[in-house]
């Protein structure tokens, strides 16, 4: 049996010199304050209780910095009878503590632990009695614990944002602290240094013997699967043997499709079962948009003379992933994952934890932003490695939707101190711990060694052979290559992101980081021009980004009630670090001059820029012929600011992340003239699992709505992309039409001939002809005389449509689907916002 300690904590804090000494006297405090439930980030109680303003909001992390200095104690009593303590063991699991933590039953110490990223365990069945108990925890945010004599060797290679002139943030000590890396501050966040319990704590008191792991391995995805279900099961018999019968069922939308028996002679301690099966007419899980994501349940028991014991239904999907570095006929290598023997093109983006306290991400946040993921077209997310190891309803709901996860380790962007033994036994149990907790998901689709710390190598020591191996090195290149063989060798793993060639972020090897010659670029050309991507010619891309700010509803929200001042206080803390007004200079290269605009026209402006950036980039990339992955750098916040991501801290879409959902959508065109502009090249693309056949309709087509176009019957094979159709570049002024191609279900495809601003005047009008109810949902369909750029319906961002800020061509009628929206949205609101050319 398992008691649950998820409720009823208690929280005191004192100053950093109140240790175990003074547990008594924490004991008998009088002034805790409700904490809740966990998870339990300090902050929260605090907010909660009026002590604090949410560091998130405004600029009240600076208040918040305090916290840093003080010893957090968590209490939590609890009853025990007869029946537990009459358990043969009491096991004690903490399964994330942030950071280092003292834990105590009953007032004595029990251990300390120094990670946040795998659990404490503890038997604690001697320090148990009748009645009432008390487990406390002492937690401390972990640099006070770091000298600057202890990190000075690596401390010019531990990046932080003070050197890149934001002093509030960074702390050179977090990489000797295994926590995440980000709560110190980054390019995109504030310095809120998280203390907690931050997942579940439960005391089991086991029989005779317990499942302690079920591992589901797809040996062949095939129509009949092979399979093989490892088990791990203890006997808690410490000098005896004992008869065992290990059951194993296997279930598929409720109904039985194996079960399986053995009998064992179970020795003392940890015992393994492996059961090979085959499934017949399995259902294979595959990606988002490659196929349907059918989940199995495996539920093993092992019964003794002592009682029985059952691991409880554990989901799992059937799969094959592989790795593919197979060579084109020029000794080129590609760099491409391959699902169930499919090689997939990877969509999506850089997950980072979705709050700044990422305690309080609860499973309504997790689902929409992974839903909302899959509705994006997106089919994978990279976790990044300065955040954390997601709880586990992540990782649930990534199966649920065919998100695949590119999982960085949690190492990011500095060297490491594995000279040093302590560090080590740390990042082993770590790595050990989280491969085998999450090796079950069909999600997981490759493991990274860390974020850009080869890269760090290259830059600080030149890249030299001959380099000692410290710093990270005998991490990524040895402890984790072998935990991975032992563990998890079905799932791929690959050193580092950016890494491959002679040096990392090689443009012909491996996966790239791709800033330097655009968004980091010296010269604001380069950073504004979409053009500029034009020229990637990487395998996989795992960031490059584009900044845009939020809704100027969000911003009301993280301005806390203020009056928002573009460049105050509160503007520039809530702005990126790398923004460094290039979002001004887009909005004057693409639209207007943006000195003298109202608030709103700024935003709006610097919003559709930035889905024009990631929209034609993300187009780009794909292009060329040998790219199997783009991946855009970010995803989603931890906290309101103009910055990265397509939907901001409080879940609203920006426009960008229409634009992106377009890039990605599963069949589509895209148009790109030869180098001497003779030529239109139309790529076809087909994500599907099914071949597409459409009538393609391309050509040109005046402002005012002359169209002189070709039509031409097409098919599109099944997971392809490939240069479908080429036509000479139709005469007329680019500035006075349109180059497109059209058909089918895909997205109207568009030649970009240069910035919108600078189109001849042309008139046009989107009228909303009807409005049908279907279910919650509405059906608006809209009609545009001539060419309009950017329609929108001017919904708020929570408002989910099925496209928005896309633009219509003379004569197109298109309908609309707005979620959910009858009783939230009025009708008669509906009216349709756009830009025309020479109309600004």
């Amino acid at each position: 049996m398992d008691l649950s300690l998820n409720t009823g904590w208690k929280l005191l804090y004192r100053d950093l010199s109140v240790t175990e000494k003074q547990v008594n006297d924490v004991l008998a405090a009088e002034d805790y304050i409700d904490s809740g439930s966990l998870p339990c980030d300090v902050h929260i109680p605090l907010i909660k209780a009026g002590i604090i303003q949410d560091p998130v909001v405004a600029d009240y992390s600076y208040d918040c910095e305090w916290m840093e200095r003080k010893s957090w104690w968590f209490r939590r009593d609890f009853d025990l009878g007869a029946a537990e303590l009459s358990a043969r063991a009491a096991r004690l699991e903490i399964e994330s503590l942030d950071l280092f933590a003292d834990v105590f039953i009953n007032g004595s110490l029990i251990g300390s632990h120094a990670s946040a990223h795998y659990p404490f365990t503890a038997e604690i069945k001697d320090r148990l009695r009748p009645g009432k108990n008390s487990l406390l925890v002492r937690l401390t945010a972990g640099p006070e614990r770091i000298a600057r004599g202890d990190y000075d060797y690596l401390a010019d290679r531990i990046c932080t944002e003070s050197d890149g002139g934001r002093g509030d943030r960074g702390e050179k000590a977090r990489a000797f602290l295994r926590k995440p890396q980000y709560v110190y501050g980054w390019d995109w966040g504030p310095r809120v240094a998280t203390i907690g319990i931050m997942k579940n704590v439960r005391i089991a008191f086991p029989g005779d013997a317990v499942i302690r792991r079920v591992q589901p391995i797809t040996v062949e995805a095939g129509r009949d699967a092979k399979m093989r279900f490892e088990v791990e099961f203890e006997s808690l018999l410490p000098i005896s043997t004992q008869e065992a019968e290990i059951s194993l069922e296997v279930k598929q939308d409720g109904a039985t499709v194996l079960t399986e028996k053995r009998q064992f002679l179970a020795v003392s301690g940890l015992n393994y079962a492996d059961f090979d099966a085959l499934i017949p007419n399995a259902k294979l899980w595959w990606p988002n948009g490659a196929g349907e994501q059918p989940l199995y349940t495996v539920e093993a028991s092992v019964k003794t003379a002592g009682g029985e014991h059952k691991s409880g239904p554990l989901r799992f999907g059937i799969r094959r992933v592989e790795l593919n570095l197979e060579k084109y006929g020029d000794n080129d290598r590609r760099f491409a994952l391959r699902v169930n023997g499919v090689n997939i093109y990877c969509k999506g983006g850089d997950w980072i934890p979705a709050d700044s306290i990422y305690a309080r991400v609860g499973p309504e946040k997790y689902e929409t932003l992974i839903r909302e993921a899959r509705d994006c077209n997106f089919n994978m997310l990279r976790i990044w490695g300065g955040g954390i190891y997601e709880r586990d309803e992540f990782y649930d709901l990534c199966d649920q939707y065919g998100i695949l996860l590119w999982h960085d380790f949690m190492f990011a962007c500095s060297l490491y101190p594995d000279d040093q033994e302590w560090f080590r036994e740390l990042a082993r149990k770590e790595i050990d711990y989280q491969t085998r907790r999450l090796r079950r998901h069909p999600c997981m689709g490759l493991w990274c060694g860390n974020n850009e710390n080869q890269s760090i190598f290259e830059e600080y020591l030149g890249g030299k052979s001959g380099t000692p191996v410290s710093g990270g090195l005998h991490i990524y290149n040895e402890i984790i290559p072998s935990i991975i063989r032992a563990n998890c060798p079905e799932i791929p793993y690959w050193p580092s992101s950016p890494y491959g060639g002679a040096l990392p972020n090689d443009n012909t090897v491996g996966d790239r980081h791709h800033w330097g010659d655009c968004t980091m670029s010296e010269k604001m050309e380069n950073r504004i021009s979409p053009e500029a991507y034009d020229a990637v010619t990487s395998r996989f891309i795992t960031e490059y980004g584009y900044i845009g700010p939020c809704s100027e509803a969000t911003i009301s929200k993280y301005y806390g009630g203020k009056p928002i001042v573009r460049n105050d206080r509160i503007w520039n803390l809530h702005n990126n670090t790398f923004e460094k007004a290039t979002v001004p200079e887009g909005i004057r290269k693409q639209y207007i001059d943006p000195e003298g605009l109202e608030l709103s026209a700024y935003l709006q402006y610097a919003r559709l820029v930035q889905g024009l950036m990631y929209g034609y980039s993300l187009e780009a990339i794909r292009f060329y012929p040998r790219n199997d992955g783009s991946l855009f750098w970010m995803y989603n916040d931890t906290w309101g600011e103009v910055g990265w991501t397509i939907i901001d801290y409080y879940l609203d879409r920006k426009p960008s992340f229409y634009y992106v959902k377009r890039a990605f959508a599963p069949v589509k065109f895209i148009l790109r003239a030869s180098e001497d502009g003779k030529t239109v090249r139309v790529m076809g693309v087909n994500d599907t699992p099914e071949d597409i056949r459409l009538e393609l309709e391309y050509g040109r087509v005046s402002f005012e709505g002359k169209y002189e176009t070709e039509k031409a019957p097409l098919t599109l094979g099944s997971f392809s992309k490939a240069i479908v159709r080429k036509f000479v570049m139709p005469s007329g002024d680019p500035g006075r039409g349109i180059v497109f191609a059209r058909g089918g279900d895909a997205p109207l495809a568009m030649l970009r001939t240069g910035p919108f601003r600078n189109y001849h005047k042309a008139e046009s009008s989107v009228s909303v002809l009807n409005i049908e109810t279907v279910g919650r949902d509405y059906k608006v369909t809209l009609k545009s005389s001539g060419y309009s750029h950017a329609v929108s319906l001017g919904l708020p961002g929570d408002v989910r449509l099925d496209d928005e800020y896309f633009d219509m061509l003379p004569g197109e009628i298109r309908t609309i689907t707005i979620r959910d929206a009858l009783g939230r949205v009025e009708q008669s609101a509906i009216k349709a916002a756009y830009l025309v050319p020479g109309n600004p």
